[in-house]
């Protein structure tokens, strides 16, 4: 007996699939850290220095956004207080 003749049917469903980073403010910081140890100006933030968000946005992209996939939707979420 087959699936078929059971009604039974085996397919590939698509669904879509939202990645939900959560704690962005952390990782920023955590840039900024890092920055920092590597000798940049410890007083700028990531508004004040352009190339401090290009950094957050290369990380981000490299070791998180990468593996998702190239059509992949995504949410960043971070604090509103920091």
């Amino acid at each position: 007996m087959q699936l078929h003749e059971l009604g039974l049917t085996c397919g590939i469903f698509q669904v879509p699939v939202i990645a939900v980073f959560t704690k962005f403010d952390q990782f920023k910081r955590d840039i900024e850290m890092k920055l920092e140890d590597q000798g940049h100006d410890p007083n700028a933030t990531l508004d004040d220095d352009p190339n401090r968000d290009n950094e957050v946005e290369n990380v981000f992209g490299t070791e998180y956004k990468a593996h998702l996939g190239g059509s992949s939707l995504f949410v960043r979420l971070e604090s509103k207080f920091f």
